[in-house]
């Protein structure tokens, strides 16, 4: 089928049509409209009032619907965001598959419970998917992590966040899991007895993973800012990503820098600016490469986020 591929988003909230937008697209909807590739045919939502606002954001030339099946009625989307609380992804999902799309675009934490996860597994069949854990997308991650990768062996992680396991938590552990392979063990970090009904929290626990190092991850959610920093320290240094990854730090050995025969570390320069964090747009060029069949990879695939989705229950079951 040729291109623009027809994009249709489904939940018309913050992420998928509302969020604020300064130098690049932060939602589904702004990133297919920008986008080449790819031509915003519809949005869908019950409620009205956002139905509204994403008409006024976006145009009214562009349908909006109160239901998937009315969409489904009129357009046949090639790409379907889906943008909604895990329990009503699945519902909404189901809908979709009465004509399904090429590719669905889901919105994370994508699961809620285990059965959730096999069921949604089993309803997207053979459509490929892909996870927004945007910063799987990010280039300036991508480079980070490759850099880490390519500089020595890594010994040990640390991860001090806030805002949720599931929100901030999952973005990290989804950019090990990419770089570092899989998690072996979850061991609890505390004395923290978490009810698995409850609203996001942010435990700390440790994550065994493949190569054999551990990353420890605190959480901190009594802090009046928002935090989600990562320090991976290699035999060659400590690597840093701070201010939930608008700012990339490396540390390197040099010896004598304080006292003679003492080698410590020193703040190395780093050769990219501070930036916000991208990967919306990224994803969508991904996601039309691969329809294109220029690839075969999406960088955070429906397999990527069951596996962040399994680390994720087995922190908050501990």
């Amino acid at each position: 089928m040729g291109k623009p591929y027809k994009s249709a988003v489904i939940g018309l909230g913050r992420v998928g049509s509302s969020y604020p937008t300064t130098n690049m697209p932060r939602t589904h909807a702004g990133v297919y409209k920008v986008n080449s590739g790819t031509s915003l045919v519809s949005g869908v939502d019950r409620d009205a009032l956002a139905r509204m606002a994403f008409s006024e954001r976006w145009g009214n030339d562009i349908p909006v619907y109160s239901s998937v099946s009315e969409m489904l009625l009129k357009v046949q989307p090639d790409i379907i965001s889906v943008c909604a609380h895990p329990l009503d992804l699945q519902e909404i999902v189901e809908e979709c598959m009465q004509s399904p799309p090429r590719l669905f675009f889901l919105e994370k934490p994508v699961f809620s419970n285990p059965d959730n996860a096999h069921q949604l597994s089993l309803k997207i069949n053979s459509v490929p998917s892909a996870i927004n854990y945007q910063r799987c997308w990010d280039p300036a991650h991508s480079r980070f992590f490759e850099q880490i990768n390519a500089s020595g062996t890594t010994l040990a992680v640390r991860v001090i966040y806030n805002n949720g396991l599931f929100n901030y938590a999952s973005h990290l552990i989804a950019l090990l899991i990419r770089y570092f392979g899989s998690v072996l063990r979850v061991t609890k970090l505390g004395n923290e007895i978490f009810d698995v009904s409850a609203k996001d929290s942010s435990p700390s626990f440790v994550l065994e993973f493949e190569p054999g190092f551990e990353a420890v991850f605190q959480g901190l959610d009594s802090l009046p800012y928002d935090m989600l920093e990562l320090e991976v320290v290699t035999t060659s240094g400590v690597y840093a990503l701070k201010s939930t990854g608008c700012r990339r730090r490396i540390d390197t050995p040099a010896e004598g820098a304080f006292y003679p025969n003492y080698t410590h570390l020193i703040e190395a320069p780093y050769s990219e600016p501070d930036a916000q964090v991208e990967g919306m747009t990224q994803a969508v060029d991904n996601i039309v490469n691969f329809l294109d069949g220029k690839t075969t990879e999406l960088s955070c695939d429906l397999n990527l986020g069951l596996n962040v989705f399994d680390v994720l229950w087995k922190v908050k079951t501990l």
